[in-house]
């Protein structure tokens, strides 16, 4: 490799895989066609090599013949070994058919049986759903330990991500050891071969566990290499291993291995791919009027306001009670809000609370534990339920089929902002959390557009800010509060479609886009499957539950020692005079042109610092600087106005979300300047949002 200041970092990547798994699309497309052909040393057989810059590395990628194994029998196996074993390529790929998973793995444990620097990719992803064929790839990874990506040659979905994880086992390593597979009753015939072995390991370079499991199945090459070596005596003791094998079981070494091998590969799936029968239904053909030009855009806008509707209702009550209060059913609007799931959780924190303090009393440690620990995590695992209830029923969309049907009718709405259909996915993903919409934007097959909608999508509401939100609208009398609610989503999306026109506007007067396409397969619908639905809620949940397990913890920890002690590093119950107070009012000014003052500005100030952190935290910093139970009840403590409520809310939902998602955007990316932008844009809109917000709510 070169060592100048220009040459870039080589990293020399193997393409294994069984024929017909798409192994060599995928290595157009992975070297863009920018292939130098030439024969393997010694053999007849081609040599495919490609190269492709990536994010300052040259990715060399080498074609290795398409193989069942790596038994060594063929030609195509010995040169694909030997590549593997002797050259040590920094990352290996190996390639499973996600439509035939079951009998493509076997190549894919061989390898991780003998090599740690690999990377699972499951191809013809684009196929799979229109199969009935859902397989959870994070569990894979989980169960292997090694990546596990998706990818289509068609679409170009996963493209980036494989380009990316290669970087990453490249710059690691990988896993620590090969894969151990756990033989069963064969594993006193591969230990005593293992103890023959290490007492020469320095003579061997391969895993020794590996090479005893070969020689145990007769592989002819490692046993030349084990006499030559080793010498005979040594052979002729692992060979009668071999033999005592086939006598003690009647069976063939190898055929023994290979059955273990399929077994381990049936429990490995086991759970992780779910198969459902496909065909032409009732249910195709109503789903048909998604695709006419005006009724399916409609179709789709209903569907996903239904389903948050309904989240909200099972969860807060709301607007069910508002609806029933609006009747003429108060005391039922009443029982709606207390007996939800929210409020049945509010309710348990604040008996919790209140048993705490009726047995620890005042001191600085129950004021910790009450209104830092419990105040603070308390008042956000409120919306836990509503969490997974809106990750259920976008999960629900997304298996049974719905949620590419409504990205083809809402294509031709999203063009006119500069955006294809393949935005749809990331909006849903990002009503839930920013940090996997994001991420999912790999998926766009144009690189300019998916560089807009990393900027763009952190403008969409994700459900901690829909936490926040809800909290806000809770203080607001009536339909008040709902059309808070309504107005901030509304506001989020004109941001979003502004930022996005514009930076397309800039793009195409620069040359560098064309306008937005949809390349989309469309499975058929079909009932949900609930342990795939499970697969989505899960991971959504789990990732919250990181967050309050975690960051809110420590945040809400952080923010009661900043609202608690003086400069001085004094306690006092006196939250204007902490330390927060004091960061706090060197921003308040920020807040005085919508009429906030002395402590108003500076507790609103602190929360926002807060949320830029995690926006979920913007309650804990309310509820801890103000000593009230709830954000409702902190927002009417400091007797803000609905104008002022509504533009503070205006500006919670546009700036910033969290740190968290500049981060992932910073790893898409790749580029501080972009990431910079993408905030400095956030800011002024938020702040543009908020002023606009409040003169509008005067002149009404």
């Amino acid at each position: 490799m070169e060592n100048n200041d220009t040459a870039k970092k080589e990293i020399v990547v193997g393409v294994a895989g069984q024929p017909n798994v798409g192994k060599s699309t995928l290595f157009n497309v992975l070297t863009g066609r920018r292939v130098h052909v030439a024969n393997w040393p010694g053999v007849t057989v081609e040599k495919h090599e490609g190269i492709r810059e990536y994010m300052g590395y040259r990715l060399r990628f080498i074609d290795l013949p398409g193989i069942y194994g790596f038994s060594a029998t063929t030609i195509e196996e010995k040169i694909a070994r030997r590549f593997i074993l002797e050259e040590k390529p920094d990352v290996l790929l190996v390639l499973v058919d996600s439509i035939n998973p079951e009998r493509t793995m076997y190549l894919a444990i061989q390898a991780l049986e003998m090599y740690t620097r690999v990377i699972i990719v499951f191809t013809k992803i684009d196929e799979t759903h229109a199969r009935g064929i859902h397989i959870n790839y994070e569990a894979l990874n989980r169960r292997l330990g090694v990546p596990v990506v998706a990818v289509s040659s068609a679409t170009g979905q996963g493209i980036n991500e494989l380009l990316d994880k290669i970087v990453e086992v490249a710059s690691s390593g990988g896993r620590r050891k090969p894969l151990r597979i756990d033989y069963g009753e064969l594993e006193p015939f591969i230990l005593s071969v293992e103890q023959v072995l290490e007492k020469n390991d320095s003579k061997i370079k391969y895993p020794i566990r590996w090479v005893s499991i070969r020689l145990l199945e007769g592989d002819r090459e490692l046993e030349e290499y084990v006499r030559r070596m080793l010498g005979e005596k040594v052979l002729i003791d692992i060979l009668k291993t071999r033999e005592e094998i086939r006598r003690i079981f009647h069976r063939s070494p190898e055929e023994l291995f290979a059955q273990k091998r399929f077994e381990y590969i049936e429990k490995l799936l086991r759970g992780v791919v779910v198969r459902v029968h496909v065909g032409i239904t009732r249910r195709e053909r109503i789903t048909r009027y998604f695709y006419h030009p005006w009724l399916g855009p409609f179709l789709s806008i209903f569907t996903l306001i239904i389903v948050f509707l309904v989240a909200f209702s099972i969860n807060t009550g709301f607007p069910l009670n508002v609806i029933l209060a609006d009747l003429g059913y108060p005391g039922l609007a009443e029982a709606v809000e207390n007996y939800s799931l929210g409020g049945l959780i509010e309710a348990g924190f604040n008996a919790l609370s209140n048993y705490l303090y009726s047995i620890m009393g005042e001191s600085i440690i129950s004021s910790l534990v009450i209104n830092g620990i419990i105040g603070g995590v308390g008042a956000v695992a409120v919306f836990l339920p509503l969490i997974m209830m809106v990750a259920f029923f976008l999960a629900v969309l997304e298996d049974s089929g719905l949620s590419p049907r409504i990205a083809v009718s809402l294509h031709n709405w999203l063009t006119r902002i500069g955006v294809s259909g393949h935005a749809v996915f990331p909006m849903l993903l990002g009503f839930g959390c920013n940090v996997p919409a994001v991420m999912s934007t790999r998926a766009v097959p144009d690189p300019r557009e998916r560089i807009r909608l990393i900027m763009t999508i952190p403008f969409i509401p994700c459900q901690a800010r829909l936490v926040v939100i809800l909290a806000f609208a809770s203080a607001l009398s009536g339909l008040s509060g709902a059309l808070l609610i309504l107005y901030g989503y509304v506001a989020a999306f004109i941001a979003f479609s502004l930022v996005n026109r514009s930076l397309y506007w800039i793009d195409k007067k620069r040359g560098r886009v064309s306008e937005p396409e949809l390349l989309l397969e469309l499975p058929p619908i079909h009932k949900p499957i609930p342990r795939v639905v499970w697969w989505h809620v899960w991971d959504s949940t789990k990732h919250f539950l990181k967050k309050a397990g975690t960051i809110i913890f420590l945040l809400s920890i952080l923010i009661w020692f900043l609202t608690s002690y003086t400069p001085s590093l004094t306690y006092t119950g006196d939250p204007s005079q902490t330390i927060g107070a004091y960061l706090a009012r060197l921003f308040a000014p920020f807040l005085y042109p919508i009429g906030l003052r002395g402590d108003q500005a500076w507790i609103i100030a602190f929360a926002l610092i807060i949320g830029f952190v995690a926006k979920e935290s913007v309650i804990s910093a309310l509820t801890i600087t103000t000593g009230a139970d709830t954000a409702r009840d902190a927002l009417r403590l400091l007797k803000l106005t609905d104008v002022q409520i509504a533009s503070i809310t205006v500006f919670m939902i546009l700036y910033v979300p969290c740190m968290a998602t500049l981060a992932v955007m910073l790893s898409e990316t790749r580029s501080w300047k972009i990431v910079l932008a993408s905030i400095g844009i956030m800011l002024s809109i938020a702040y543009v949002g908020m002023l606009f917000t409040y003169m509008i709510g005067l002149l009404l």
